[in-house]
């Protein structure tokens, strides 16, 4: 017994260490030197001296040697930012946010996120130092603080007055609150299953706000929509009338050339997703005469949708246009082109098409987002369903005979 570990070289730079502190307990640990020169090490577990090994709560020698390897690799494939042997939070952000722009298109606003919530209050302490009592209070204070305003680098933060009531106003603090844990607990579960850190208990403890994510509400009814897409110019029309017929994102939609649409399958091919991924769009009758139109005459690789002067539409190009578009239609003026997503969607659930097909369209892997946001209006549909094929039998309600104790033989 001794409390320097007995080390084994498993490799060059590369140890496992044995700590006996008492009689029948027995802790492994690994140890190297990273590609700064600090020495690192890891807690691996308890060692079997009092119970046996299972892998998790208690390891064996040869268990604990194989964990000690896969750890060493993973410091050898991200460790640099560990610091005097320690990964903090900044740290897992960065493998975090590295890890993201690998496999999706859509990262820009965790790393702005990350920067404005997330690292000015934790990116600093060591990811093994962190406890729950931290990431709650960290949790709650967000959740107390009103929305934010762009402000200058550099320039403290700006807010934003809250016009709804006092419980709106609050659960949209704690859906913020709730988004930026979520990011959070990603990272660091990023690092815990790369072997970085040892336990999680401290970030998992932690439960988002519950009863704060709404249901979308806002989408056009058909007449609305027709109303939207007479008081938009050439260009625009075309393009809102896209949006509603497919569901797909603006950005999906500006990627459009000629040649994505598949006339002999019925549907679009969307090459460059949010998520990365490529996919189909199936389209109706009217869809599919709608882009039959729009691709003839054009070029494999031209633009599908263009702006007034022929060029592709980009980024935030359309915002101007449509809003006097929305203004002119006599539409909320909150309205904004996404929620043409939500449009068809909606629409197309209630009338009665599966929640995975809309999913797959959408381009969600399953079903819990629709389920989450679109689920309520299948209770239309059920309605209608049920309205129209339940058996009628003509029924009618008929008085109840009085019993001879209530009948009065005096009149």
């Amino acid at each position: 017994m001794r409390r320097e570990p007995h080390w084994l070289k498993i490799a060059v730079g590369c140890q496992l260490g044995y700590r006996k502190l008492t009689r029948d307990r027995g802790t492994w640990i690994a140890k190297l030197r990273d590609k700064s020169g600090n020495r690192v090490q890891k807690m691996l577990g308890a060692a079997d001296d009092a119970m046996d090994a299972d892998g998790a709560t208690a390891l064996s020698f040869e268990q604990a040697q194989s964990k000690a390897r896969d750890w060493f690799q993973s410091v050898a494939n991200g460790g640099a930012e560990l610091s005097g042997g320690k990964l903090t939070v900044n740290g897992a952000m960065d493998r975090y946010l590295a890890y993201i722009k690998a496999r999706r298109k859509s990262h820009a606003h965790l790393e702005m996120y990350a920067k404005a919530y997330i690292r000015p209050k934790l990116g600093q302490i060591p990811v093994a130092e962190l406890t729950t009592a931290m990431v709650r209070r960290w949790h709650e204070e967000i959740a107390a603080e009103p929305p934010r305003l762009r402000s200058r680098k550099g320039a403290p933060p700006r807010y934003r007055k809250e016009d709804e009531n006092e419980a709106e106003a609050r659960r949209k603090r704690q859906l913020r609150a709730n988004r930026h844990l979520t990011t959070l607990k990603a990272a660091l579960n990023l690092a815990w299953r790369d072997g970085l850190v040892s336990h999680r208990d401290a970030w998992e403890r932690v439960r988002l706000f519950g009863g704060v994510e709404r249901q979308r509400t806002k989408i056009l009814s058909p007449g609305e929509a027709r109303d939207l897409v007479a008081a938009c110019g050439p260009a625009m029309r075309n393009l809102v009338q896209a949006a509603l017929l497919t569901g797909a994102r603006y950005g999906e939609l500006c990627a459009l050339d000629a040649r994505d649409f598949a006339s002999h399958a019925g549907a679009l091919f969307i090459r460059d997703s949010k998520s990365g991924k490529s996919r189909y769009i199936y389209l109706n009758r009217s869809a599919q005469q709608f882009f039959q139109e729009l691709a003839a005459g054009k070029k494999s690789n031209e633009p599908m949708l263009t702006m007034e002067n022929g060029e592709r539409w980009r980024r935030d190009m359309y915002f101007r246009p449509f809003k006097a578009a929305v203004k002119v239609a006599g539409i909320d003026p909150s309205f904004t082109f996404h929620e043409l997503r939500h449009t068809w969607a909606s629409l197309t659930i209630m009338g009665g098409a599966p929640l995975m097909a809309v999913a797959q369209n959408l381009g969600h892997s399953d079903t819990r987002m629709v389920e989450r946001h679109y689920g309520h209006l299948t209770n239309h549909f059920m309605q209608q369903a049920i309205a129209g094929a339940a058996p009628d039998f003509g029924f009618s309600v008929q008085p109840a005979p009085l019993l001879p104790e209530f009948i009065d033989e005096s009149r």
